[in-house]
């Protein structure tokens, strides 16, 4: 189980790993070509592993070197004799071979996982048949095993359901320059994904074949081969989806690359989406940069068959946008490595998401977000996924967190590198419950905790017992410069003294609001404030009178807690163990501290403009750190 760490805005630049489909595309072609060809920048993940030892097993000689990859073609023929491959649960490779294997001489068994086992084969099959090819489906209801006899594909003319997937078609179209005759494919409309059989072509076309559209719907091959080549593989779009979606539900501006402008990848369809929900994409060269804002994300309704597998993030990303996001003609994501339909949405509802399905569609909007621990179902687009929803949703775990290692080993690496720590800004005078919202707040999703006030309370306590002048700054300020404090668990370190007790008391809460409306004390302890929330640590909530104005005013939660000045004094007397009859004299001195605070030229107590304002006299503590806790969920 991982626990994803919530972060506030994303920044950074991502270096894409290689095209998965691209990838494949051009390991079958390579090893179907004449000669030696080097795939440079190729993708190193399972599925592309599951392809490589799947050639490896028909004969193919391949070699890494960093992140290129040689291949030995065959010429046209993968060798002979009975052969088992595993492809695990890759389905390209699992379609790619099963076409490609008709030119190997001798029987071909392709198998793979328990989810490759219940996913479709036998319209491919079928296709092949009508290419002279001999393919038997071994499992139930069109399902693997298959056993490829060869070699058998004659060419000529065939049908193919297209309706599906588009890796039938790509199978085909792949090994068809090594049939007898030409082939021509008319595929029966609707059509999915078709930029994946437009990506098809383009790699087949790099190594020399003939190969193209003839109308809407029929595709010719002509037979002839393929000349080996060195092939710059691209950045993959569909991984570059999930840090451009970072952005938008997080805030931030993350650059991505590289894919060049010209490419074909159906992914890239996600761009325009995102823009309509609000980002703003630029393009810099090979490089694509989105800058969001989760306050103006907004719903969309969207037909996504060029570029299903981008349906899931942006499902996840319709939790956070104001508005029901429709996203349809998405049947075929029934049929991936998991139903990514009904389960997309079984997940989303734990989150707290309004979630309607149908056959080919999906619409979701988000409604009382909760944490919740998500099952991937062993699908890597699900778990990086539901990843970016732990980057809104405190609290958010992940069940077999690997399985993204299908197609992005690093995933979880890239997300750290762009996203910074969470910190919940909460501000406001004294007695409005600040310290007891803060503790609880950061508890309960597992936040550190930071009164900033006690650090303050501690400069005071230190000047105290020097016996300084609290009017002579430059001493106070000298004192303070030398001073080190540390908040650990709670208790506030003075120079390796733990000093919590000794700073409640009165006469050091009225010296730290004097102590802290020097300019120089504020710098300095203002400084260790942004110090004390770690970088790569897991976030905090930071308490104090100018969290949300100045020390973080990034943060994209800002609370500011205020009540009136007789429960104010009240709570403070309590506080304290002081008699009632003390009340009049602190509410006179909470009035004057208010006033100094709020009219110094340093870091004046007010409400950050973005900040929630919350009144918290007439309210259990319990009902404000639910309110609280339900704004930094929403966070619009």
């Amino acid at each position: 189980m991982k626990r994803i760490i919530p972060s506030g805005p994303v920044a950074g630049t991502v270096r894409l790993p290689g095209s998965k489909s691209i990838t494949n595309r051009a390991l079958v072609v390579a090893a179907l070509a004449s000669g030696t060809s080097r795939l440079q920048g190729a993708l190193r993940a399972d599925d592309t592993d599951a392809m490589v030892e799947s050639l490896e097993g028909l004969g193919i000689v391949l070699s890494w070197a960093g992140d290129d990859l040689t291949v030995e073609g065959s010429g046209g023929s993968f060798g002979t004799g009975d052969v088992e491959i595993d492809v695990r649960g890759s389905g390209t490779t699992a379609r790619f071979l099963t076409a490609a294997a008709t030119v190997h001489t001798g029987t071909v068994v392709v198998d793979g996982n328990r989810r490759m086992r219940s996913r479709p084969i036998g319209d491919l099959v079928r296709t092949l048949g009508q290419l002279g090819a001999a393919v038997e489906v071994l499992g139930d209801e069109d399902r693997p095993p298959v056993r490829v006899h060869g070699s058998s594909l004659a060419g000529g003319a065939a049908l193919l359901d297209a309706s599906r997937s588009s890796q039938f078609a790509s199978a085909v179209l792949l090994v068809a320059p090594y049939a007898a005759g030409d082939v021509v494919l008319e595929l029966q409309e609707p059509i999915v994904s078709r930029p994946y059989i437009d990506q098809t072509l383009d790699v087949m076309r790099a190594f020399g074949a003939e190969a193209g559209w003839d109308g809407p719907t029929t595709l010719v091959v002509s037979t002839g081969g393929y000349q080996a080549h060195d092939y710059v593989i691209e950045g993959d779009a569909s991984a570059a989806v999930y840090p451009l979606v970072a952005a938008a539900v997080c805030g931030g501006t993350v650059r991505v690359g590289p894919l060049p402008a010209g490419s074909l990848q159906a992914d890239l369809g996600v761009l325009p989406v995102l823009e309509r929900m609000g980002a703003q994409v630029t393009r810099h060269g090979d490089d694509i940069e989105l800058t969001g804002s989760p306050r103006t994300l907004a719903a969309v309704t969207e037909d996504m068959n060029a570029a299903p597998d981008a349906v899931v993030a942006l499902a996840v990303a319709a939790l956070f946008a104001e508005g029901r996001t429709s996203l349809t003609n998405i049947a075929n994501l029934r049929i991936k490595e998991s139903n990514r339909i009904d389960d997309l949405a079984d997940e989303l509802r734990k989150l707290g998401g309004s979630v309607e399905t149908g056959d080919d569609h999906l619409s979701v909007e988000g409604g009382e977000l909760a944490p919740a621990d998500i099952d991937p179902r062993d699908d890597h687009r699900l778990a990086m996924a539901f990843a970016l929803a732990g980057l809104r949703i405190p609290g958010v775990r992940l069940e077999n967190p690997d399985c993204v290692a299908k197609t992005w080993p690093d995933y979880f690496d890239m997300l750290e590198g762009i996203t910074t720590p969470l910190v919940v800004a909460i501000d406001g005078p004294g007695g409005v419950g600040k310290s007891t919202v803060s503790q609880a707040v950061a508890g309960r999703f597992g936040l550190g905790h930071l009164e900033t006030g006690g650090m303050y309370r501690a400069g005071a306590l230190a000047v105290l017992e020097a016996g300084l002048d609290l009017e002579d700054e430059e001493a106070v300020a000298a004192l303070i410069d030398s001073l080190t404090v540390d908040i650990v668990d709670g208790q506030v370190i003075l120079n390796g003294r733990e000093v919590t007790a000794a700073l409640r008391t009165e006469a050091v809460s009225g010296a730290s609001s004097r102590v802290s409306a020097i300019p120089r004390v504020r710098e300095a302890l203002v400084a260790l404030q942004r110090r004390w929330v770690d970088p790569e640590g897991e976030g905090a909530v930071v308490e104090g009178r100018d969290i949300g104005t100045v020390v973080f005013p990034d943060s994209p939660v800002k609370v500011y807690l205020t009540a009136r000045p007789e429960v104010r004094a009240v709570r403070r007397v309590r506080d304290l163990g002081l008699r009632e009859d003390d009340i009049p004299r602190i509410a006179s001195e909470l009035a004057a501290r208010d006033q100094r605070d709020s009219t110094r030229e340093v870091s004046p107590l007010r409400p950050a403009e973005d900040a929630l304002v919350v009144d918290t006299s007439d309210m259990p503590i319990e009902q404000v750190v639910d309110r609280v806790a339900a704004y930094m969920l929403e966070r619009r």
